[in-house]
């Protein structure tokens, strides 16, 4: 008899503590910051050219939602031309990025890799405030301290403008240099 009640009362335990569980960690409103973005996406990319011009080229992306919206896949393909990287004409790429909620500190973390090197860097890490994401990303060069800015705005339900640019006074101008205008695909 004794075994019995023991059984209940556990069991009665086990039930409350699953009955009062939190909510899950990635269903905050924080956590689905990027939902507006899965789908599919056609890109009209502008990248600055190092005469000053900009240069437009095409682009698509894909993005779906995983690990219970805790995360999101990006899966993009275009040409680029980056004379900060030492490009001279237009090139095929395909990238790949992970984008992961962290609910412990109430950010994002944005890890790229594409066929250029094809290994995860350092994260963008950022927020979503006043109708915007920012992430940003620090690294050093040979001419000193630089960051990066990927900054996500208008965001309407078919469209949505992305634009990286980079700051090498310690964030106090920023030099645009690759834009994406981004609208659904139907």
């Amino acid at each position: 008899m004794t075994r019995l009640i023991c059984s209940i009362l556990v069991t009665l335990h086990v039930l409350a503590a699953v009955g009062a569980r939190q909510p899950a960690a990635c269903s905050a409103p924080e956590a689905r910051a990027f939902d507006f973005w899965i789908g599919e996406w056609e890109i009209n990319q502008r990248i600055l050219r190092q005469d000053g011009a900009w240069m437009e080229l095409p682009a698509r992306t894909s993005v779906r939602a995983a690990l219970d919206g805790c995360a999101l896949i990006e899966e993009w393909s275009g040409e680029v031309m980056f004379f900060w990287e030492g490009m001279t004409k237009p090139e095929a790429l395909n990238g790949f990025s992970l984008r992961a909620y962290d609910p412990q500190t109430g950010s994002w973390n944005i890890h790229w890799m594409d066929t250029r090197s094809p290994r995860f860097g350092s994260p963008y890490v950022g927020t979503f405030a006043d109708g915007r994401g920012e992430f940003f990303r620090e690294w050093e060069t040979p001419q000193g301290r630089r960051v990066g800015r990927i900054a996500f705005s208008d965001m309407r339900p078919d469209s949505v403008n992305w634009a990286l640019a980079i700051s090498a006074d310690g964030r106090r101008t920023w030099q645009t240099l690759w834009t994406m205008a981004m609208r659904r695909r139907r």
